[in-house]
């Protein structure tokens, strides 16, 4: 499974191009990266986030493919 990683809150409110490379080399795929990005996006810029911490949550057997995995965004604030 992939590892957790923070993002700081003024790389994601600038817009920096390397960004979304961070996050696929990180994430493996461009469906979880697009994923992320959506998230970060609904945040709305709000200036009190400090970072973003985005963790790995396996799927369980029922839900999809042993193999599947979803990310989980959230704000840390000041």
């Amino acid at each position: 499974m992939p590892d957790p990683f923070s993002l700081t809150g003024s790389r994601c409110t600038a817009s920096d191009p390397s960004l979304r490379e961070e996050i696929l080399a990180r994430t493996g795929s461009d469906t979880a990266t697009s994923g992320i990005l959506r998230s970060i996006d609904r945040f709305g810029g709000d200036p009190s986030i400090l970072r973003y911490e985005i963790s790995p949550k396996a799927h369980t057997r029922a839900q999809r493919a042993p193999r599947a995995v979803t990310w989980s965004v959230r704000a840390v604030r000041s």
